[in-house]
């Protein structure tokens, strides 16, 4: 029998390759880890312990150990108070079970001094789908009551306004015997009642107290010796602000002229002397071309044509009239405004006062010369030029009167107007009328009559250099002129033009 070959075991391999296979991944980790460890949060603790390691080795006494406290925090909360609230409850009178008539009086005062009292007085009707029906229904009966004052007429009444007048004019003592109160103040009265009559009943603005008693008294007094005539007027001194005139003014004080009551003319006017316009003749002419344009629109209402209509006929007529005359200029000129219930009276009394007659204004214990320049409302008397105005008082203005009180005596003397009109002359109208106060007795001793100066005179060009300048001559100083002599007709001026 044979035997098969035999064949040596082979020796078992050693499991090296899934040792290497470990180390290498191994390695693979602890290189990631290395590679990722400082981007995470772990890399500043593991740092912090071994700085901490390297410190304690190194023997360093100092250590600083940072940890994390907690702190209290103390949170302020709003305390709520509580609110109580009181809760009034409004009883109510008893519901009425019948209609109780009503008989009311009520008593106030208005802005403008007058005393209102209304009396409500209510009764049942009829069925108020009938009563709306009626008129007399529900209606307003108005009851104004005015106490119409009487004109003082005796020396103790006229000098009870002004305690200067007897000295003043010793004249009136011989004219008050024979003086009578003047139709004309009756008229006023009458004019004023009248125009309180008419708003009230369209509830317009009614004309307040001061307004309505403005006039003291209005005399008509004639002198026993020289037969002249003079109406004395009693009343305060309202402003006028108006008047033009390019010849001796080509400009105007914007403040005065821009007031929505001014107007550029005066009742006392005369041809002009020159070529130079009126200052306010641009104005005007604007003002006519804006409505002609304004006009010449389409789609205008037929009310707004008819007012264009009106304004520029009105706005032509005024122009031409600038054009061709000059006016009275309020603020340097001195004149009196005459009321229009005086117009149309000179055939039937000869007291009328007209346009350009003479006037002496007395204030105080001073009396100022002047004309009859402009026409003021039927329903008022007292009122004088800026200029007259500003030297009553100074503080006066085209808004703030000089005088409220009825303290102003205006002396007229009707019939005395020039019958050429020109420009003023202001030395002319004193002289004029110191003479006519002598015709009435004169102006009593102590007293003079006020001289007005020259509001146009170009200033004097100073001396030459080396020039000897002569003495002053004695003239008498603004406001201080020789008065009239008392004797009446005896009257002659003294005063020369400055």
């Amino acid at each position: 029998m044979s035997q098969e070959p035999v064949t040596p075991e082979k020796d078992p391999q050693p499991k090296t390759g899934y040792i290497s296979s470990f180390i290498r991944l191994l390695f693979l980790l602890i290189l990631l880890t290395g590679l990722l460890l400082p981007f995470t949060p772990f890399a500043s603790k593991m740092k912090k312990g071994i700085q901490d390691i390297v410190e304690s080795a190194r023997g360093t006494k100092e250590r600083v150990i940072t940890r994390d406290v907690l702190r209290d925090v103390i949170k302020e909360v709003p305390v709520m108070k509580e609110i109580v609230k009181e809760v009034v409850r409004e009883v109510q009178p008893p519901l009425p079970d019948k209609y109780i008539a009503r008989k009311d009086i009520d008593v106030a005062s208005l802005f403008n001094g007058i005393t209102v009292k209304t009396k409500l007085l209510t009764e049942e009707g009829s069925f108020a789908s009938l009563e709306r029906l009626d008129p007399e229904s529900y209606k307003a009966e108005f009851q104004l009551s005015i106490r119409v004052p009487k004109a003082n007429q005796t020396m103790v009444e006229l000098s009870r306004i002004n305690k200067h007048l007897p000295a003043i004019l010793p004249g009136l003592d011989a004219m008050l015997p024979a003086a009578k109160v003047s139709g004309f103040y009756h008229k006023l009265y009458e004019n004023k009642t009248n125009r309180v009559q008419n708003d009230l009943t369209r509830l317009n603005r009614v004309l307040d107290r001061h307004n309505f008693y403005d006039t003291e008294t209005i005399l008509e007094l004639t002198h026993p010796t020289s037969q002249r005539r003079t109406l004395l007027i009693q009343s305060e001194m309202d402003v006028v602000a108006d008047g033009s005139d390019g010849d001796r003014m080509p400009t105007l004080d914007e403040y005065i002229h821009m007031s929505d009551y001014y107007q550029p003319f005066t009742s006392y006017a005369w041809a002009k002397t020159s070529k130079t316009p009126n200052p306010l003749l641009a104005k005007w002419e604007e003002r006519l071309k804006k409505a002609q344009d304004e006009f010449a629109m389409k789609g205008l209402s037929s009310a707004r044509n008819r007012e264009l209509s009106a304004i520029i006929s009105t706005l032509k007529v005024e122009i031409s009239e600038m054009k061709a005359r000059s006016s009275l200029i309020a603020e340097k000129d001195p004149f009196v405004v005459i009321s229009l219930l005086f117009r149309g009276y000179g055939d039937q009394n000869k007291f009328t006062p007209q346009i350009g007659d003479y006037a002496a204004v007395i204030h105080e214990g001073k009396i100022y010369p002047a004309i009859c320049g402009d026409y003021g409302p039927s329903f008022k008397m007292g009122e004088a030029s800026l200029l007259m105005a500003k030297t009553v008082n100074p503080k006066a203005t085209p808004y703030i009167r000089p005088e409220s009180d009825l303290k102003v005596t205006y002396l007229i003397f009707p019939g005395t107007a020039e019958k050429t009109r020109s420009a003023p002359d202001l030395v002319k109208w004193q002289e004029k009328c110191a003479s006519l106060l002598g015709e009435v007795g004169g102006i009593g001793s102590g007293y003079v009559l006020h001289t007005w100066d020259n509001p146009f005179k170009k200033p004097e060009p100073p001396p030459a250099p080396g020039s000897t300048t002569p003495p002053a001559a004695t003239t008498p100083q603004a406001g201080e002129t020789n008065s009239a002599p008392n004797k009446a007709g005896d009257a002659k001026a003294t005063d020369t033009k400055k």
